[in-house]
């Protein structure tokens, strides 16, 4: 977690960060401890108070990780640990419903997955039946700060397209979805736009973080609509390539079709009453780190190390790799997905390997541009996230995907977006592109071209690995 204390024209005061653990407890479990984030909300907000020598804000913007679950009492203290986005405890109830997934895609934008945590829902329902008839509300990261800063709520519609239970053209909850996931109105958040203001700071909450009382708090949106608009993913054109610990790509979209394009996730964008193309890769930068750990034995990722091994390898590698070391992410959701290496003989090179990693997550990437580019035209490509600080990732990412990739000197796009849309909700700019054009005024691009020869190579190994996917999967279908 992080909080960043901003002046109107984007300058950055103060900037605090906390880290967050994830609890891994075997069988895809994975879950967090709720009281993590709010004690790091207040030690953020007390140590940029302490740094910067205010504490009366003229407004608090929030945007965070969408598809956790967190159940609350009439209170809002937690009756569960959080059960994360990553966890797959749900894939039963998700495979059940998945023969609805035509149907839902037209109302919700999305097939049925287990990383939205409306099947989360279902699943304590069936399985915790006493957690869920104490169950108030049920709460992401984001609603359950707000609620412990202003004693409300209250959610924003992106979030809500996250759940799978919202009507994506009206932005509110569906009753024929909410039946069908067992889930009642009444234990879920009233929905505002982004940008508007969910509450005011509590005195109780103002007393123990060393703030004003009243100061207002707005939902801006989800980590990942914030930070397409960080990256200059305000128009259609360009596509966002977040590379994190997961990849995440996104498109913008003005105005839904009257039949939503198959292949694809669409959301409610952080910018009002338009969307966003959405699709994902679990694992990007958790598979950078594995090999890290498993094929260099570091403890912490040597990035300069990392950076000559992959410059080693010049040319398109050998092996082959499936890269689901999380399962398959959007729009083919397979939780069951593995890892597979292939092509592997004994004149393979660790460092001949690591890059064919490297490669393979680009090219699933490159699989989700291609699907997008039959909805939106993609010209060009904006890179974040934390794998964005390498070059020789950047111009790999260029020659895989056969166009211009540009990568931002400012690492903290999210938090960016999250400010202009503070700033259109506060009123001092009428829309986020004039809050961009302002804001962005100073920032840099990289520009990495790509080599159109490897490229064409490139094709030709991503043609292999999805063929060799779709080999597996049928197998493994046919024995199940």
């Amino acid at each position: 977690m992080r909080g960043i204390l901003y002046e109107k024209d984007g300058s950055r005061l103060a900037m605090h960060r906390c880290e967050n653990h994830l609890i891994f407890m075997g069988d895809s479990l994975i879950e967090e401890n709720p009281d993590d984030w709010y004690e790091n909300t207040v030690t953020i907000i007390r140590n940029i108070v302490t740094e910067s020598g205010q504490n009366n804000f003229e407004a608090i913007a929030v945007t965070a990780q969408r598809s956790s679950m967190i159940p609350v009492d009439q209170d809002g203290s937690p009756l569960s640990a959080a059960i994360m986005w990553q966890d797959t405890r749900n894939r039963g109830i998700c495979k059940e419903l998945s023969r609805y997934n035509h149907a839902l895609f037209q109302k919700t934008g999305a097939e049925v997955s287990t990383v939205f945590s409306g099947s989360k829902m279902t699943w304590i329902r069936r399985n915790q039946p006493e957690i869920y008839a104490h169950t108030h509300k049920f709460l992401n990261i984001p609603e359950y700060v707000v609620s412990r800063m202003c004693n409300v709520f209250v959610s924003d519609t992106t979030y809500g397209s996250r759940t799978g239970l919202m009507d994506l053209k009206t932005a509110s909850w569906d009753p024929d979805i909410l039946k069908l996931y067992e889930v009642e109105e009444d234990k879920l958040c009233t929905l505002i736009e982004p940008g508007q203001t969910a509450g005011y700071v509590s005195a109780e909450f103002a007393e123990t973080a060393g703030i004003a009382q009243g100061i207002p708090v707005l939902h801006c949106g989800g980590d990942q609509q914030c930070a397409a608009i960080g990256h200059g993913i305000i128009q259609e054109g360009p596509v966002s390539v977040t590379a994190g610990t997961g990849g995440f790509i996104a498109a913008a979209m003005r105005e839904l079709p009257s039949i939503l394009p198959d292949g694809m996730i669409i959301n409610r964008s952080s910018i009002q009453n338009e969307y966003i193309l959405e699709t994902n890769v679990l694992s990007c930068g958790a598979a950078y780190d594995w090999c890290a750990h498993e094929l260099y034995g570091m403890e912490k990722a040597d990035y300069r190390l990392l950076e000559s091994e992959l410059q080693k390898e010049n040319f398109v590698s050998t092996p082959l790799v499936l890269p689901y070391f999380s399962g398959r992410g959007a729009p083919e959701w397979n939780p069951l997905a593995k890892a597979v290496f292939s092509g592997i003989t004994t004149a393979t090179r660790r460092s001949e390997l690591f890059k064919s990693i490297m490669e393979s997550i680009f090219m699933e990437i490159a699989n989700q541009i291609e699907r997008m580019n039959e909805s939106v035209p993609v010209e060009r490509v904006n890179l974040g996230g934390g794998l964005s600080g390498s070059d020789t990732l950047n111009q790999l990412q260029a020659d895989i995907y056969g166009r211009p990739v540009y990568a931002s000197d400012d690492p903290e796009a999210t938090a960016d977006g999250c400010l202009m849309v503070a700033l259109c909700g506060l009123g001092v700019y009428e829309s986020v592109y004039d809050a961009y054009q302002a804001l962005h005024k100073n920032h840099s691009l990289k520009e990495f071209l790509p080599d159109m020869n490897l490229h064409a190579e490139y094709e030709i190994k991503r043609k292999k690995m999805n063929r060799l996917y779709r080999v597996i999967k049928e197998g493994d279908e046919h024995e199940s």
